[in-house]
């Protein structure tokens, strides 16, 4: 009797526990705005290329580049704010792709990227067959099981008479200096 007292015990201490832990996990997940609006306090502990913003971006440009199309090489502008190391990790994922470094070369500009935990909204302005550009906001989402994809999508029908000047911030280059 003892024994099976004390089994139902622990058992219902794992189960307890592992709720705790998963409450935990999905409790502390990221918020992050891009450009930053936040107080420079609360700027200086983001870092855009923590995740989950980088695959978020990757998952955008894959998506806006196949829905839209319009490119062979996929040039994207990420939003203000962006570390030269985000732009290293995108560029690496993203196949045949490149930062946007001219201003008046076609792109895929992400103006503005909101993360709230599992949910998050990208506004994206892309060329437009007939010449120009749109926007339009990607909705995507992510649970524990399934990995970030866009559920849906709103084309904005105002017209985005200039694209986005370029935000492209290299990755600062270290110098290795002999001394004596």
């Amino acid at each position: 009797m003892v024994l099976v007292d004390t089994l139902c015990y622990t058992l219902r201490m794992k189960y307890l526990l592992t709720l705790i832990v998963i409450s935990i996990l999905c409790c502390c997940s990221p918020i992050a705005t891009y450009p930053p609006i936040e107080v420079d306090s609360a700027v200086s502990f983001s870092n855009s290329s923590y995740e989950p913003v980088p695959t978020i971006l990757v998952t955008t440009i894959e998506y806006a580049h196949n829905r839209y199309g319009g490119m062979e090489t996929a040039v994207y502008n990420l939003p203000e704010g962006m570390v030269g190391e985000t732009y290293d990790i995108v560029t690496a994922r993203v196949a045949d792709s490149a930062p946007l470094q001219i201003e008046g070369d076609q792109a895929y500009h992400i103006t503005e990227l909101r993360v709230r935990g599992l949910k998050a909204e990208a506004d994206i302005t892309f060329p437009r067959a007939g010449g120009g550009y749109e926007t339009a906001t990607l909705y995507l989402s992510k649970s524990l099981s399934n990995p970030w994809k866009v559920n849906r999508e709103r084309i904005w029908l105002i017209p985005v008479a200039q694209a986005p000047a370029p935000n492209y911030v290299a990755t600062e280059q270290t110098a290795i200096v002999e001394t004596e």
